[in-house]
């Protein structure tokens, strides 16, 4: 079984870069949170999807610092899928070089007096097949 993954290439732009020159440390977030939007688009789930998948853990490192102006390639993909929550694991490369890597746990939770919902039959098969 093999998770739906996505690719963005994008270049870092000046307002996401901080006092050293450098990348400030929320960026990849943000490359991320792009990458997810366009892979939920892309096998046919909703976007009102977002207000109901909290994230319950998220780590990132950064590899090497990435400046103004360079080409970042940025990869998710969903590595695991539970019965209410996924796993989705990203790289971020520059120059053929990986620049960050990470992953985080999303839970389906509907609204928060229901809590977490299994994730529907239809949903669980374009997130994981």
């Amino acid at each position: 079984m093999a998770g739906a993954s996505i690719e963005i290439t994008r270049f870092l732009e000046w307002a996401e870069t901080d006092a050293a020159g450098h990348q400030h440390y929320t960026s990849a977030f943000r490359w991320v949170e792009e990458c997810e939007a366009a892979l939920y688009r892309s096998v046919g789930l909703p976007s009102t999807l977002f207000g109901q998948i909290p994230r319950v853990s998220v780590q990132m490192e950064y590899k090497r610092r990435i400046y103004f102006g360079e080409e970042i390639k940025t990869r998710l993909e969903v590595t695991r899928l539970g019965n209410s929550s996924a796993e989705l694991a990203f790289t971020a490369h520059v120059k053929d070089e990986i620049a960050a890597i990470g992953k985080y746990v999303i839970v389906h939770s509907v609204n928060k007096e229901t809590g977490a919902q299994r994730w529907p039959d239809d949903w669980r098969v374009k997130l994981f097949t």
